[in-house]
């Protein structure tokens, strides 16, 4: 099927996740830290303090999307991502008014609940249901709404924060928010539909079958093979985004090619999210799977070996080749070894465990900067990692021979 099919054919579904993702923005880090200086000085908080709230807030909502995520596999994801956008709407407008840091941790908490917990991952199952063979570009498609946000909304974020305050720019956010709910109910986005649209019969669980539990999961070879790549990825990413300034004093980076090179990295995750999709399509996911991280592998090895003015710049595009293939390799790759029918209880689980090393790739990178540990030496390691983790994926099995199907340990 050719891409302009697909969209003429799954629209509604492709539209609703790209939308989501979009507006997920507003509970990601890039689009919360763009407050960040205002909301230290409003409420008289240290950089460390106010790091420590927002790890505090991202830690319990990733830990509280291991339940709430599986919901997705019992109700319509219209309503799903309805609830999400009314949360991360009255998130927002709970942010502004924040009276004390204590309603600003519980507002950071939502924001992280209902922004990058519940809206993305409505925003990706929306499309992760579809059947194999058009799967990975309707992710792939669907998932564009991320990069669509960090290229789009910083630029007007600051320009509001300048004209009404970082308060009334989160006022600002909720609004979009509604006035976006709204629209989506009038032109039918989040209306269950009559028709499945295409999606396999796994789409609806059957009644009373609650799928498998945590602990099969965490016992399953399968989802085991798994896990190292899903905690690598998103550690070894934010810490190197986290500590990018430090890297760039220590190999005598011009600073300003920073923010070229992260302009680099998100031109190239757009390209390469496509790309996943279709070759994802065409020889399956779990072949895409043992490759996806070798853009890492590759950066992290240049960062150790290769010096010159343009460095940075190929550091950042090789990132954004893993970080372009992430959500739609994880999700597709879930959906062959399991199936769809309890997609959204796996997908949380999974979720979870990449929001919890997303939390600890900068503290432990930076831990073993304090230490003395160079950074050519946390490279390697962080490549000698990845290379491991990879080389796990090796081991899971074909797909298409059976779905779930708890292993023996």
């Amino acid at each position: 099927m050719k891409l302009h099919e697909l969209l003429m054919r799954h629209g509604r579904v492709i539209g609703l996740g790209f939308a989501l993702t979009l507006l997920s923005s507003f509970g990601q880090t890039f689009f919360i830290s763009l407050s960040g200086p205002d909301i230290r000085h409003t409420f008289g908080l240290t950089h460390g303090s106010f790091g420590l709230i927002y790890s505090v807030a991202t830690l319990a909502a990733g830990l509280l999307m291991i339940w709430i995520g599986g919901a997705i596999d019992r109700i319509d994801v219209g309503l799903y991502a309805t609830a999400a956008m009314l949360g991360l709407a009255a998130a927002a407008f709970s942010l502004s008014f924040a009276p004390n840091p204590v309603m600003l941790g519980l507002s950071l908490f939502l924001l992280r609940l209902f922004g990058q917990g519940m809206m993305s991952h409505a925003g990706v199952m929306s499309t992760a249901r579809l059947p194999e063979g058009i799967r990975g570009r309707a992710v792939g498609v669907a998932t564009l709404g991320f990069s669509a946000g960090e290229a789009l909304l910083p630029g007007v974020a600051v320009a509001f924060i300048a004209a009404l305050g970082w308060a009334g720019t989160w006022r600002v956010a909720a609004l979009v928010l509604i006035t976006s709910l709204a629209i989506g109910w009038l032109c039918g986005l989040l209306r269950k539909s009559r028709s499945s649209e295409g999606l396999d019969g796994a789409l609806h669980p059957a009644a009373g079958e609650p799928g498998p539990s945590w602990l099969q999961l965490l016992q399953d070879r399968r989802f085991l093979a798994l896990v190292p790549t899903m905690m690598g990825y998103p550690a070894i990413m934010t810490a190197y985004l986290f500590h990018q300034r430090f890297i760039a004093e220590t190999k005598g980076w011009a600073v300003e090619l920073l923010a070229t090179g992260i302009t680099v990295f998100a031109l190239v995750s757009v390209a390469v999210t496509m790309t996943a999709g279709t070759l994802i399509d065409r020889v399956g996911a779990i072949k895409v799977s043992h490759f996806y991280l070798v853009g890492m592998i590759t950066a992290s090895i240049v960062l150790v070996t290769v010096s010159g003015a343009f460095t940075p710049l190929v550091f950042f595009a090789l990132i954004g080749l893993t970080t372009g293939c992430t959500n739609v390799v994880i999700a597709a790759t879930l959906a062959e070894l399991y199936g769809t029918r309890h997609l959204g209880k796996i997908r949380a689980l999974a979720g979870a465990i990449m929001v919890i090393a997303s939390a600890i790739g900068p503290v432990g990178a930076g831990t073993l900067f304090d230490i003395g540990v160079g950074v050519n030496t946390v490279a390697l390691g962080f490549a000698a990692y990845m290379i491991v983790a990879a080389g796990m994926t090796f081991t899971l099995p074909d797909p298409r021979v059976g779905r779930w199907q708890p292993s023996d340990g």
